[in-house]
């Protein structure tokens, strides 16, 4: 009764009273402990069939996991904790193939060319550019949703970015001049005159950046490291770009 006191108005509310034993701890924290130590058992023996069981309610349910912990008699973490274990299990580690970053890249700039159309709102404040990381790893489907986050801001987003001497949009515009530019070699490039915002050695350090993750260094000639990356950080989109990075939040956030 007291494991389920919602569902009994004469304990409802006990949680709180319980928990001023343990003052240094929040009551939302002595109930989560408490079903974790008493409800242990619920945990078992997982089969082929329990767990085909969580795959096949969250394809038709989404994460409803009181639902189907209720019928299949276990917890809901429990549950959860067997979903999260079976989106690991299907996950690649490692080595990113081209294909995945290609993949990555085209996601997330699906997503910006998206937010175009919307509203930008502030309220989910705690994902950077309001990324959906989750829904990005579901269809990506080799990768976890945090890894496709650590993979996007620690390597290929420039950390030039957060000293302010770099802008994500210029990614872009760099790649729609070096395309126009159709260089024979690095060294062709005037860099000094690439973008006419941005310094000659910023370009050139965020050019060698980009280069860190398109296959073995000094594998591909100039030109085919310009048609890689120009898939990667499509030219067209860099107006889109630019108007999410710039537009405000909305007010009634």
């Amino acid at each position: 009764m007291v494991m389920n006191c919602k569902a009994h108005k004469q304990v409802r509310g006990c949680w709180k009273e319980i928990a001023t034993a343990l003052p240094w701890r929040p009551y939302t924290g002595v109930y989560y402990r408490a079903h974790t130590l008493f409800e242990e058992g619920s945990k078992g023996v997982w089969t082929k069939e329990d767990l085909e069981l969580v795959v096949q309610h969250q394809k038709k349910r989404g994460n409803d996991w009181r639902t189907l912990a209720d019928a299949m008699g276990k917890h809901r973490n429990h549950v959860k904790d067997a979903w999260r274990r079976i989106r690991l299990a299907s996950k690649k580690r490692g080595h990113w193939s081209m294909e995945e970053y290609q993949s990555l890249f085209d996601l997330v700039n699906k997503d910006l060319r998206i937010k175009v159309f919307k509203e930008k709102h502030s309220k989910h404040g705690m994902l950077r550019d309001n990324i959906p990381w989750m829904a990005i790893s579901d269809e990506l489907g080799t990768r976890d949703h945090a890894v496709c986050c650590l993979k996007w801001y620690d390597q290929l987003t420039s950390p030039m970015v957060a000293k302010g001497i770099w802008a994500n949009v210029d990614d872009y515009r760099l790649l729609d001049e070096l395309t126009n530019l159709d260089a024979a070699c690095v060294d062709d490039v005037d860099w000094d005159n690439i973008l006419d915002n941005r310094d000659g050695d910023v370009c050139r350090s965020r050019w060698n950046q980009m280069v860190n993750h398109i296959g073995i260094p000094g594998s591909k000639t100039f030109a085919e490291q310009v048609e890689i990356l120009s898939q990667r950080y499509c030219p067209d989109i860099a107006e889109d770009r630019e108007d999410f990075d710039n537009r405000p939040f909305d007010p009634e956030d």
